[in-house]
């Protein structure tokens, strides 16, 4: 039996409001740097804003991975085609870290030649998917070197693959990058910093080349590698002197409202709060020429496009620069399309060779490509199988793991847990209780009073407080476990030993879970890894892009439900008991807190969050939902020990490794 029918029994639409606090928050902030940049007329002002811009990506990324190691590139075979020869390279962005890539290089080359580096979108061929080959080709018999570059993640580059067998326990392309991702959420960087350096070092490839002149280089791209170019452009990377981003522009605000995920390379710590919008990305490449590239019937909102140029060319007028900026849509729906790679062609042609953009494309099945094995850089496709000591970014995320130290003395402790978890406003002023008693009734020979409150303005979380019908307790459990409110009877069961005792259990639901549980907000809820795209992930991120967790919000609901116990009824004595990986994190984390929690009783609580860093197959059990930024930085798990100190605590640790 459910302590609750839908809609708190007719009282609250619970199912849609965590959707709209993060919605509204996120909207809010958005539009407060709208109406802010609408006060900028000067180039100055408009540099300024560029280089704050910069700067606080940089931070978000943890800055950019730094080496003076050579870039020691390999050949291991060159495709001949008509008027150009594809050379296979790798090279190395960080010692052991290859790229995989392919180089056009035109024939008959009179002089040194403009280059453009060429950054794959989410295809799982990467470098070798036939659309991007066709792009490749265009832009070699118009006479440029191309540089075509494996995202990690894709075409050679993917991690957890075995070429005999075909075997991928996760998921190439956007489930790789966000598993992987997510420890680097968790030291405090972004996974995006990988993919932007090796873009960069591509860059430093081109450039070394004798049949590439250094001074006109572009970047193009588009979907994931519309996001790379992008990542290149906010970089402010100098050496690029045009680019074309394809389908992935659009602002913010469009977006956001379509309930679609993004990819944890995408989005960066608190760059809502932050005010980046899609137009502030390209402030600081501006005001070298930008082509945007779009379709019109793209996932990525064409209105948000249409709304981003136009805010870039008022930026790109004060800089006296308008005709460096431009957007053309191509008919049909998300790809590099025969339209968008004649209009990226011609871009560049008029601004790295200073030609005549008169350049018409043909049919895409006149094009010559290639089967993605005549394209391999190594033998079998796959770097680490041929590589073995090839680092990838859970390799480099662990190179900045900071070394533990002791614990300060609690009281700095807890302030380090109250701040991690964003939030000390709302425990320094908190809304009114206001909890409703809706109906009492009996389940499994126990009554169960359903129970629920605002936690904090406009989102209620609920609860079922159980006890013996001969009793009146004056001892209260927390409880937290899967299900929620939606498995009394299996709860019941559980902790039986607690309401035969006399003690008042409270199964407790945080907000988005159990009767409060969010109404699924985009369609890959099924049929998909459980870090990838799923509403509670969405909701995560957009709690990360204002620069908070809905771990944090998840711990706060807990500190409330021992606020109402404390206080309706007044109980006397508190405890909590949580099983299972998130249940026992936010159970955790709140009793640290809240010394009125008398007794802790946990299992499944993951040994630390370095544990998870440190493990190469994790426990998808830990996603989103349970990250904090930076939180290695600070503080782990172990340490908050110290905070327990006199009380009745027993944790039983979950093994973090991955189990088919």
């Amino acid at each position: 039996m459910k302590a609750f029918e839908p809609y708190l029994d007719g009282c609250c639409n619970v199912q849609l409001q965590l959707y709209e606090h993060l919605r509204d928050r996120n909207l809010n902030a958005v539009w407060a740097h709208i109406r802010a940049k609408e006060a900028i007329t000067t180039a100055d002002e408009v540099r300024d804003r560029a280089r704050r811009v910069r700067q606080t990506f940089l931070d978000s990324l943890g800055g950019i991975p730094q080496t003076e190691e050579p870039l020691n590139p390999k050949s291991s075979g060159v495709v001949r085609r008509d008027g150009y020869a594809i050379e296979k390279i790798i090279y190395e962005s960080q010692p052991k870290v290859y790229v995989t890539s392919l180089l056009y290089v035109p024939g008959k080359l009179a002089k040194e030649a403009p280059a453009v580096l060429f950054l794959c979108g989410h295809a799982r061929e990467a470098k070798a998917y036939p659309e991007y080959q066709r792009v490749c080709h265009d832009l070699a018999i118009n006479g440029f070197v191309v540089l075509a570059i494996d995202p990690t993640g894709q075409g050679e580059r993917v991690t957890h693959y075995d070429p005999s067998t075909g075997a991928m326990p996760i998921p190439w392309g956007t489930t790789e990058h966000s598993y992987q991702g997510l420890q680097c959420v968790l030291t405090g960087t972004n996974i995006a910093r990988y993919f932007l350096f090796d873009a960069m070092r591509g860059l430093d490839y081109l450039a070394s080349r004798t049949e590439v002149d250094p001074s006109r280089l572009g970047a193009t791209g588009n979907s994931g590698g519309g996001t790379q170019t992008t990542l290149l452009c906010m970089a402010g990377d100098e050496r690029v002197k045009a680019a074309v981003p394809c389908t992935y522009v659009t602002s913010r605000e469009h977006y956001y409202v379509t309930g679609q995920a993004q990819d944890a390379e995408q989005l960066q710590f608190a760059m809502t709060r932050d005010g980046i919008n899609f137009d502030d990305m390209f402030l600081p490449f501006a005001p070298r020429p930008l082509l945007i590239g779009a379709v019109a019937s793209d996932f990525f909102t064409p209105e948000g496009t249409v709304i981003t140029h136009e805010r870039l060319r008022a930026f790109y007028r004060i800089l006296g620069r308008e005709d460096h900026v431009d957007c053309v849509f191509a008919p049909g729906t998300h790809s590099y399309c025969r339209e968008l790679r004649e209009a990226a062609v011609n871009w560049f042609r008029s601004h790295l060779m200073g030609a005549e953009p008169d350049f018409k494309t043909a049919p895409d099945d006149s094009i010559p490509t290639s089967p993605d094995s005549e394209l391999w850089c190594t033998s079998k496709g796959h770097v680490l199988t041929e590589l073995p000591g090839a680092l990838t970014p859970f390799h480099l995320n662990l190179a900045i793991i900071p070394e533990r130290q002791a614990p300060p003395d609690a009281a700095t402790l807890r302030n380090s847990v109250i701040d991690t978890l964003a939030i000390r406003e709302r425990i320094e002023s908190p809304e009114r209780l206001y909890p409703r008693t809706i109906k009492t009734q009996t389940v499994s020979g126990v009554l169960a009073h359903s129970v629920f409150f605002i936690s904090e303005r406009n989102v209620m979380v609920a609860g079922c407080l159980l006890h013996r019908p001969d009793v009146s307790p004056s001892e209260a459990i927390i409880y937290l476990a899967p299900g929620g409110t939606n498995a009394l009877g299996l709860h019941i069961e559980s902790a039986q030993e607690l309401l035969d005792a006399g003690k008042a259990l409270f199964v407790f639901d945080v907000r988005g879970t159990g009767a409060v549980a969010s109404v699924t907000i985009n369609p890959h809820e099924q049929g998909l890894p459980g870090l990838h795209y799923h509403t509670e992930n969405r909701l995560a991120y957009d709690a990360y892009c204002i620069g908070e967790s809905l771990l944090g919000m998840r711990v706060y609901d807990v500190l409330r439900a021992a606020q109402y116990l404390r206080e309706t009824p007044p109980f006397k004595r508190l405890g909590i008991r949580a099983c299972g990986l998130q249940p026992a994190l936010w159970a955790y984390l709140a009793a640290a807190l809240d010394t009125s929690l008398e007794t802790v009783d946990i299992e499944n609580l993951i040994p630390s969050f370095e544990a998870i860093a440190r493990t190469e197959l994790y426990n998808m059990s830990f996603t989103p939902a349970s990250m904090l930024h930076g939180v290695l930085e600070r503080f782990d798990l172990p340490d908050l020990m110290l905070l327990f100190a006199g009380r009745e605590v027993h944790v039983r640790e979950e093994p973090v490794a991955w189990r088919p």
